[in-house]
């Protein structure tokens, strides 16, 4: 557990904290978070403290639960869970 300033990248902050992101070959085939690959998926709860939705998840039909961590801003307490797309 840690704590992330308001509106900070989520992607970005479990990176920092040395967490998993992406899973196998996505670790170095991915889009380094400009929301393009959609393989950092997380599941996030509550989902409406991880900001509104961007094009990119639309464009990836990405699930209600879960965020793209290169596009989900930190707006609130949450618990996020790897939601790994190969």
């Amino acid at each position: 557990m840690f704590k992330v300033g308001y509106g900070a990248n989520l992607r970005q902050t479990i990176l920092y904290h040395e967490g998993e992101v992406y899973k196998g070959i996505n670790k170095f085939l991915n889009c380094r978070g400009l929301g393009m690959c959609g393989k950092c998926l997380v599941e996030v709860t509550p989902i409406e403290n991880s900001g509104s939705r961007t094009v990119f998840e639309t464009l990836h039909r990405i699930p209600a639960n879960q965020r793209l961590g290169c596009r989900a801003k930190v707006v609130g307490d949450i618990t996020v869970k790897g939601s790994f797309k190969d």
